[in-house]
């Protein structure tokens, strides 16, 4: 029997972070709201974590850790609009793992409806039980409104009693290692039958929350308001086999998106609507986003679930009818667990693209949110001595630096340096995020409103952090994507000396403005005197980006970052042996006393991080204008080297080898062609599989959902769109007999169709394009074949 690609289902029971898991998995969003897959009868608990977001709310709270406080700026999991509790003559039903039988979840990715079904034992009579199923939707069109739908079926006749509760008691409890914080992060301001009001503690965010209920097959209605919740109570005769139905319309507005006043925004919102109107807004959305959105792969049932998986949340965590009216960004995790407390880092460069070929809305919506707060990048280079704008590493709320100095080691629990915020690097992946916007959309509106002043600015960051060494300018104090890196051994002082990620990627962002100070459209000159980009810094720029240094060995090894060839070796066999998972090797080596900055051990491989950017062309050529010169087999020799020493501590780490290796195998290195497909099959599983370990529990990876579907598309299909034409190269694994997508490219929509030997291609418009080395003439809605050497 063919596997279900088109939903997620789990047909057991299990606990622990498990089913966090699991419950991430199972979320619901719409870009403004995130809906974790949790239970609706259930409460936090070790087992079950409830968890309602909306996308920019964040709050601070302050405790007190070893003598200093730790300010914390947190998502906030916001007031449980979802619980049900059911009664039975009078007793509450205890709705657990272990009174719970046959529980079958069902995520539909068709219609965006969560579907959860399972029976309670009431007693210890086994004759005695309820059957519950559970219907869970977001809105995608109208964005503040979510429903429920919850049936309760009794196997013999008794009373019930059935509470629809909105619960206001709810603190954030996601992640186990964030527990100790203060995490009582709103206060509720007012309660009426419907409605809950609640005000962030230190944030000053008002959050309206309204629910609405009917039920059939009940007796009566009551409502109840207490402290903390508002509870609509149904009494009923049940019978036997007879189901009861309560049926909720929810809806939740803050403060910062909606001009009115959110309580009655709220209010309104479910007194207008109705379940099936949100049910049928649900349907409809997704059934039209997967006309143009789904990638149809023949050949391996598992992976196809999971391409679409990508693809549903990906479309939850950014919506073209919110992100436009919200001042939001991505979160790493979306809106889908409380890990990394919902800020915002580097991985808008792992969905930028694919918003940008897919959802271009969405995609400068994101832009928007970083230029929106330039001036906040500005005073945070001034509060470091530093010059232009520096964006930090975490953002929240308000675009100020939200990274620790210290953090929790979690294999002995002791307290140490926090270094990470000098991944300035952060600031390279926004500017690249605009090149990439511009190339697919052919569009410069990313350049309005302050988009050009925040480019300059962050170039200007960098232009004065190169420092002039002899014949070549050096950069020092900065971290690469690396984590595993924070100081050179000895210095005493965070920050690394040339790390090749960072100084390529400048040299590119150097390239990129002087692409556009050439472009008349851009409004350059004029933009560059506002912000006070000087001649002297425009030449500094140009020899920049002809003589930054790097540091390659006579192999042709691009070294990670001056000084790390000298770095001990670590047998990561004797670390497996003793330890198993080893993915968190810093973690380990620490816990033993020493330092992962003496030793050539790798969370991801940032050299190699820049193929997956700009393509192996493109950094050989930013190479070469440096002045460098790189063997023949220089990918291949670079990849084998870092591999040795790469844990996959990050999941955006297997991605990036995938696409080596499949660069390598059309280059000609046929054997690697099972490796990369190992590499893509770990890597688009992470989550499902929850291969790092629990991590899931804290909301699902979206970097690696992002570099997977760049892995298929770029790298098996071969798409570029990033070198001023669309270019298709295919080299299909042999896995699969069929690969079809669309994509978007500066105004024309391509549908193509890849089988081992011939591309099909359509497009809605006459646009030239390059298959393999052929430059092809696409007339508007004539199919096109093109036979290939695979």
């Amino acid at each position: 029997m063919a596997e279900n690609t088109w939903s997620l289902t789990y047909d057991d029971i299990v606990d622990g972070v498990k089913n966090y898991g699991r419950e991430s998995l199972l979320s619901l969003g719409n870009g403004f709201l995130g809906w974790r897959g949790a239970l609706v009868t259930n409460t936090y608990d070790v087992d079950f974590y409830p968890g309602l977001y909306a996308a920019g709310v964040f709050n601070q709270t302050s405790t007190p850790v070893a003598g200093r406080a730790v300010i914390n700026e947190d998502l906030v999991n916001l007031p449980n609009v979802q619980l049900m509790t059911v009664s039975i003559a009078g007793q509450p039903l205890v709705i657990n793992n272990d009174t719970m039988t046959n529980l079958t979840r069902q995520l539909d990715f068709k219609t965006g409806e969560l579907i959860d079904q399972y029976r309670v034992l009431v007693d210890d009579n086994p004759e005695h039980f309820v059957d519950i199923e559970t219907i869970k939707i977001v809105d995608p069109v109208n964005w503040h409104c979510l429903a429920l739908k919850f049936k309760v079926t009794p196997s013999y006749d008794v009373d019930l009693t059935v509470e629809a509760k909105i619960d206001g008691s709810v603190e954030n409890k996601n992640v186990a290692r964030y527990r100790d914080f203060d995490s009582k992060e709103f206060v509720i301001q007012s309660i009426t039958d419907t409605t809950m009001t609640t005000h962030t503690r230190t944030t000053h965010v008002t959050v309206a929350l309204a629910s609405q209920s009917s039920g059939e097959n009940v007796q009566s209605k009551t409502t109840k308001i207490t402290d903390d919740s508002v509870i609509d109570q149904y009494a009923a005769h049940g019978r036997t086999g007879q189901t009861v139905v309560i049926t909720r319309v929810m809806a939740l507005a803050s403060d910062l998106e909606t001009k009115t006043d959110p309580t009655a925004l709220v209010q309104n919102a479910v007194d207008q609507t109705t379940f099936s109107e949100i049910q049928q807004n649900s349907h409809a959305y997704w059934h039209e986003l997967w006309q143009t959105k789904d990638i149809q792969i023949t050949g391996d049932d598992a992976m196809q679930k999971l391409i679409r998986m990508g693809i549903f949340h990906l479309n939850q965590m950014g919506n073209r009818h919110a992100n436009p009216n919200l001042d939001v960004s991505v979160g790493s995790r979306g809106l889908t667990g409380e890990g990394y407390r919902g800020h915002i880092f580097w991985d808008e460069l792992f969905v930028l693209p694919y918003y940008s070929a897919n959802e271009s809305t969405v995609a400068r919506s994101i832009l928007k949110y970083r230029t929106n707060r330039l001036s906040v990048a500005e005073k945070n280079a001034l509060s470091e001595n530093e010059t232009g704008a520096m964006y930090p590493w975490q953002s929240g709320m308000y675009g100020d630096e939200q990274s620790q100095l210290i953090h929790l080691n979690t294999v002995d629990n002791t307290w140490i340096p926090d270094n990470s915020r000098l991944q300035r690097h952060v600031s390279l992946a926004i500017a690249y995020n605009m090149w990439v916007y511009q190339k697919m959309t052919g569009k410069l509106d990313h350049l309005n409103d302050n988009g050009l002043e925040m480019l300059i600015q962050i170039a200007r960051f960098w232009i004065n952090k190169a420092q002039s060494a002899g014949d070549r300018f050096i950069i020092a104090g900065v971290m690469g994507p690396n984590e595993f890196h924070e100081e050179i051994p000895g210095a005493h002082k965070g920050g690394l000396l040339n790390n090749a990620y960072t100084n390529i990627m400048l040299v590119w962002l150097l390239n990129y403005l002087h692409e556009l100070s050439q472009n008349p459209a851009s409004n350059f000159s004029q933009v560059a005197k506002q912000v006070g980009y000087t001649d002297d810094e425009q030449e500094k720029a140009e020899m920049i980006r002809h003589l930054l240094k790097l540091s390659i060995n006579s192999d042709g090894i691009v070294e990670q970052y001056e000084g790390f060839f000298q770095l001990k070796q670590l047998d990561f066999s004797a670390y497996q042996a003793k330890y198993g998972d080893i993915h968190r090797i810093d973690r380990l080596l620490k816990s033993e006393g020493k330092a992962p900055d003496d030793y050539q051990v790798i969370k991801q491989a940032d050299f190699l991080m820049l193929i997956y950017n700009l393509g192996a062309a493109h950094t050989h050529e930013l190479i070469t204008q440096l002045g460098y010169q790189l063997p023949d087999d220089w990918l291949a020799k670079n990849t084998a080297y870092y591999l040795k020493r790469t844990t996959h501590g990050s999941t955006t780490s297997r991605p990036v080898f995938a696409g080596i290796y499949v660069e390598l195998a059309r280059q000609g290195n046929t054997t690697l062609e099972s490796q990369a497909y190992d590499f893509l099959t770990d890597a688009i599983g992470s989550d499902y599989y929850d291969i790092q370990g629990g991590t899931t529990a804290e909301g699902v990876h979206m970097g690696v959902m992002g570099e997977t579907l760049s892995v298929i598309q770029n790298d098996y299909a071969g798409v570029d769109m990033l070198h001023d034409m669309f270019v298709l190269n295919p080299r299909l694994p042999k896995q699969w007999s069929k690969l079809r997508f669309t994509q978007l490219y500066q105004g024309a929509q391509l549908t193509i169709e890849i089988t081992a030997k011939e591309v099909t291609i359509t497009s809605n418009r006459d646009i030239n394009i390059m298959v393999t080395d052929q430059i092809i003439a696409l007339i508007a809605q004539q199919e096109r074949k093109v036979v290939y050497n695979g």
